[in-house]
C-alpha cells in the first residue's frame, strides 16, 4: 500500500484533495482538523492561524524545510493546479 504525504502552505487544497480521494474509496487523514492542530487567536481578537510575528519564522522555515522535503521526496505535485489534477496525480501514486 503506498502511503503519500500531502504537504503545503495554508489554502493549496489539500484537504480538498483528500476530501475527493475519500470519496472515491481511498483511506485518508485529513490532520487540518480541530482533532490535529491547535488554533490561535490573534492579539486583535480575531482567529488566526498564526500571529503575525510568528508568519517570519513560517517563512525562514519554510525556506529551511521545503528544500529538505524536496530532496527526500520521489514525487513533487504543484497544488497550484487544477483540483482535478492534483487528484489524478494523487490517486496515480496510491
Amino acid at each position: 500500500m503506498a502511503r503519500v504525504l500531502v504537504t503545503g502552505m495554508s489554502g493549496t487544497g489539500k484537504s480538498s484533495a483528500l476530501k475527493v480521494l475519500a470519496s472515491r474509496g481511498h483511506r485518508t487523514v485529513d490532520t487540518d482538523t480541530d482533532e490535529w492542530s491547535h488554533w490561535v487567536t490573534a492579539p486583535d481578537g480575531s482567529p488566526d492561524w498564526v500571529w503575525r510575528e510568528d508568519a517570519m519564522a513560517v517563512l525562514r522555515d519554510l525556506a529551511l524545510v521545503e528544500p529538505l522535503l524536496r530532496a527526500t521526496s520521489t514525487h513533487e505535485i504543484d497544488a497550484s493546479a487544477p483540483l482535478d489534477s492534483v487528484v489524478r496525480q494523487l490517486e496515480a501514486l496510491a
